[in-house]
């Protein structure tokens, strides 16, 4: 890919990144922190329009854009509707699961004091680290889509651009909170809607549908082609599918261990608020977005012919490469401003989580003592930092890594502690022991497919279903077999340390 000057990539990140942290600083001076609620959970009475608009734009992550596009190459015309379909599911596990929460345990700020309650320290302390590890990756990929299209684009040495990227979001989160974030989120709504509902018809005016539909057809049906797939066009494709469940997997840890979802949630209003602002956020104004940049971006890849050493280096590359292709320098720029926004928006979300476990659950595991909200904050706010700092080092070593592959490959991770965790907030069954028994079955099993299976077109597949699978399967047998009965309505009295804002519904 040609590269455009630098000095203008140097601009955006620059400029947006300061545009950015002056709404943050602006939104602590007229809206003062008063105590660790307000600073975590915004006061818990953010109305459902901006929460909805926030949890849109913090599931659009730099793989959304980029991975769904890699999808496009990968499975064809089926790789953006079953990205879809899987990432999206897991909401659907998340929101009843959230608002029950919400009622049975009104004062919790973090799903690890849930689990505390529910089954004791050392299993917080298991969650804890799976909370923590998933943002870490999180916020990691985000870096690594941002260090790739301001490398590919600009010119920018890769390293510089993931570390600048991570450490921007870090700073204006540490400020001013999960009500920054909110509000950064809401005017990086607009851009990111906007770019995308641009950008598409012009690809379309550029190509036309018939060079799309042959370009697909020959891929489809002549060996030679370099990215021959006899199902590029076949919706109903085998591959596909497995990608879809896998995503399904991968997206259940992303969502469920994610504390920022958490918090999101528990700053809305009401019930009612957070079953529409998630709905509308992921299901009419998040679900098209996967579809879009595979057809767009990975399809037309492919009608072009281009693979990774022909015109890419790797997949990933591929929707910044159709973007400048059609639309020249103006293109690379409008595709870096729109990875730049959805790794601020991400990173945004799941450091505004990270900073809510580090204030409440780290801090009170290291302080004993009663001490002032003013001191637990600051505590958080330097534990943010120090987290982002660490994990822009570490996304510095991972150029050239595809995205999705970091994707797959995640979902055996966090996808084992997931049916734990759901069956602690709705059965009085499971015990501590079992709970971490079921993750450690679902780790293990995972990872040894992937590991012990030859065949790599399934041995990822097979992984992230048994990781998701295995820990089901021990609870309920092993929940059947205890005569273990929790009290759930001991929760209703957890005091969490510090003064919280409940509304009439929840409590």
């Amino acid at each position: 890919m040609e590269q455009v000057n630098s000095l203008i990539g140097y601009g955006v990140m620059f400029g947006f990144g300061l545009l950015f942290l002056a709404i943050s600083a602006l939104i602590s001076k007229k809206l003062p922190i008063e105590g660790v609620d307000d600073f975590l959970v915004a006061g818990r009475r953010v109305p459902f329009a901006l929460v909805a608009a926030a949890v849109s734009v913090s599931w659009i992550w730099t793989t959304t854009i980029m991975g769904s596009a890699e999808s496009g190459m990968w499975f064809g015309v089926s790789g953006g509707i079953n990205y879809a379909w899987g990432a999206l599911v897991p909401f659907f596990v998340f929101i009843p699961l959230v608002i029950h929460m919400r009622r049975i345990m009104p004062k919790a700020t973090t799903f690890t004091e849930f689990i505390e309650q529910r089954f004791g320290k050392k299993t917080k302390n298991v969650f804890f680290s799976f909370g923590v590890a998933v943002i870490f990756y999180i916020i990691i990929e985000q870096g690594v889509g941002a260090g790739i299209a301001f490398s590919s684009i600009f010119g920018i040495p890769y390293k510089l651009a993931a570390f600048l990227a991570i450490m921007i979001v870090t700073l204006y989160i540490a400020k001013a909170g999960l009500r920054g974030s909110l509000f950064n989120d809401l005017l990086q709504f607009f851009i990111i809607a906007g770019i995308l509902l641009t950008v598409a018809p012009l690809i379309i005016n550029h190509f036309g549908l018939d060079f799309i539909y042959k370009g697909l057809t020959d891929v489809a049906s002549n060996p030679n082609n370099l990215n021959y797939n006899p199902d590029a066009l076949s919706l109903l494709s085998g591959a596909g599918f497995r990608y879809g469940i896998t995503a399904m997997v991968v997206a259940m840890g992303q969502v469920l261990l994610s504390q920022g979802y958490y918090s999101m949630a528990l700053a809305t209003a009401s019930n009612r608020s957070l079953f529409f602002a998630y709905i509308i956020g992921t299901v009419l104004a998040w679900f098209p977005i996967p579809i879009i940049c595979s057809n767009f971006f990975g399809n037309v890849g492919l009608a072009m012919g281009i693979a990774p050493g022909h015109g890419i280096e790797f997949t990933t590359q591929i929707s910044p490469y159709v973007l400048q292709y059609v639309l020249g320098g103006s293109g690379a720029i409008i595709f870096c401003i729109l990875i730049f926004m959805t790794a601020m928006t991400t990173g945004g979300n799941c450091l505004a989580g990270v900073q809510a476990l580090f204030t409440v659950d780290l801090y009170k595991s290291i302080n004993k003592k009663p001490d002032t909200e003013a001191n637990q904050m600051r505590f958080g706010r330097i534990a943010t930092i120090c987290f982002g700092l660490l994990a822009a080092l570490v996304a510095t070593s991972l150029q050239g890594v595809s995205l999705l592959k970091i994707d797959i490959f995640s979902g055996i991770l966090f996808g084992a502690p997931c049916s734990a965790f759901f069956a602690g907030v709705f059965w009085k069954k499971p015990t501590p022991t079992i709970a971490v028994v079921s993750i450690f079955a679902g780790l293990a099993s995972g990872l040894a497919a992937w590991v012990l299976i030859s065949n790599q077109d399934i041995n990822w597949f097979i992984g992230n279903v048994l990781s998701l699978l295995v820990p089901a399967l021990v609870i309920v047998v092993g929940s059947l077999l205890t005569k273990h009965e929790f009290d759930f309505a001991k929760l209703q009295e957890y005091d969490p340390g510090h003064k919280v804002n409940v509304g009439k519904e929840v409590s």
